[in-house]
């Protein structure tokens, strides 16, 4: 893999991380649950039934008449704060200028393909709506597709050359009264299935247009055929100059997918780590939030979203909204320090829940054992390193401890880890995707106790 970090962190924009040793969160006041809020009253209820209702109406229609105070500031944050929507609106991206400048640039000035990878929640999708706004703005063509497991490559790009106008076909005639006027790209396909070589030869037939096809969820997209065919595309687009580009979202992993099947791709690649969110960026999601809300954020409540956020800009917007649920629920326009404390506790009982059962009895198993700090440690490195844990970036907080025997312990003892030595030699993993989220916002809730050590195994 030492290729892979040559040719892909080439770029100036993102920065290669130094890890240094975390300090010791301090115990957050107790966690105090909060009155149940009462439903607004969008119709008279007899009932005396204490069944939790839906506190706003899925229709505007028919309602205008029945607005509850306090119903519109919600809304608001529910549109100020939305973590498990991706960004479709500029006016809410934080934090992503030099990527969108960087990303940009290659589309623009390099004629690069660009693959973008990083952890799920760090904003790929929101990252690539943008970038599509941005290039729509500039009469580019842009098409987006969601990959998905049962991906087939004829498939996808015959729906994806539908949504390309017949009109910059180079042998269309403009003037003419060609029925073809309304159709698409696709018509000009082979009926069934195609090859690359043929998508290619219709694709380079393209003209006073430039095309982004966009591929999100790459992922989740078949190994072997499908992966083959998308680096031989992008080899083909790029040795035939052809006026469309491919911005693939995925993981570090697809990188490798695409360029072991050609390696000559590498120079026509920009691959890009979306990088995670700076203190001063997540304080800018807050501040975006305060102007959209019309609700304000304590500065030390504010401290407190930067510090349990740690760069994760699914976290940021989890817990702004859920301290701005806390505020107005008290009654307040003003978000305070206990409702980021509640929102924690609510925020890592989100992500316990969605644990397997197994993997949180774990946590709670190696927690009572004295394992806190060291797990602090993992977790946090963890969310800054793609949920990688590499004995050449951890160790040197372990103090005389070999990160091979600590890892090893979490792994046999617990099973907390998992080995991804395929990847690189020395490398773990979290067994589970969100864990070390998990453990981050859980240690965050109780305190983590920096005079105890592990129990050492024998």
């Amino acid at each position: 893999m030492n290729w892979f970090r040559k040719v892909f962190f080439r770029q100036s924009s993102v920065p290669e991380v130094h890890f240094e040793a975390p300090p010791v969160l301090q115990a957050l006041p107790a966690y105090t649950p909060l009155p149940a809020p009462q439903p607004p009253e969008l119709r008279k209820v007899t009932s005396s039934s204490a069944l939790p209702s839906f506190q706003t109406p899925g229709s505007e229609l028919g309602l205008s008449f029945h607005t509850v105070e306090g119903e519109n500031t919600r809304n608001k944050v529910r549109d100020a704060f939305s973590p498990s929507l991706p960004i479709t609106n500029p006016r809410l991206l934080a934090g992503r200028t030099e990527a969108l400048k960087t990303l940009i640039r290659a589309v623009e000035d390099l004629k690069l393909h660009i693959v973008i990878y990083g952890e799920r929640g760090m904003g790929k999708t929101s990252l690539l709506q943008i970038l599509k706004q941005l290039a729509e703005s500039a009469k580019y063509q842009v098409v987006y597709h969601s990959c998905g497991e049962d991906a087939h490559f004829p498939d996808m790009f015959r729906a994806i050359a539908a949504e390309i106008p017949l009109l910059y076909y180079e042998g269309f005639d403009v003037a003419s009264a060609d029925r073809r006027h309304t159709g698409s790209l696709a018509s000009l396909l082979p009926t069934g299935d195609f090859n690359v070589s043929q998508l290619s030869d219709t694709f380079a037939k393209l003209s006073n247009t430039r095309v982004l096809i966009m591929l999100d969820e790459f992922d989740r997209s078949p190994t072997g055929l499908f992966r083959r065919n998308i680096a031989q595309l992008v080899k083909n687009l790029s040795d035939r100059s052809v006026k469309v580009q491919l911005v693939i979202a995925g993981v570090a992993g697809n990188l490798s997918d695409l360029v072991e099947h050609i390696p000559s791709i590498r120079r026509n690649i920009l691959g890009f780590r979306i990088p995670e969110l700076k203190p001063t960026e997540v304080q800018q999601m807050v501040s975006i939030g305060e102007e959209i809300s019309g609700l304000i954020f304590d500065p030390e409540a504010s401290a407190q979203v930067i510090a349990m956020a740690n760069g994760s800009p699914y976290l940021a917007a989890l817990l702004s909204q859920y301290a701005s649920f806390g505020a107005l629920d008290r009654g307040a326009s003003i978000v305070a320090p206990v409702d980021v404390v509640n929102a924690v506790a609510q925020v890592a009982d989100e992500l316990r829940a969605r644990l397997s059962d197994a993997s949180g009895e774990a946590v709670d198993r190696a927690l009572v054992d004295g394992w806190g700090a060291t797990l602090h440690t993992f977790a946090n490195h963890s969310m800054h390193d793609m949920g990688c844990l590499d004995a050449d970036t951890v160790q040197g907080v372990l103090a005389d401890r070999r990160f091979l025997d600590v890892a090893e312990q979490l792994r046999e003892t617990y099973g907390l880890l998992i080995t991804a030595f395929d990847e690189k030699p020395e490398r773990y993993r979290f067994r589970e995707e969100g864990l070390g989220s998990y453990i981050w916002l859980r240690l965050a809730e109780n305190g983590v106790n920096a005079g105890r050590q592990p129990a050492e195994q024998a």
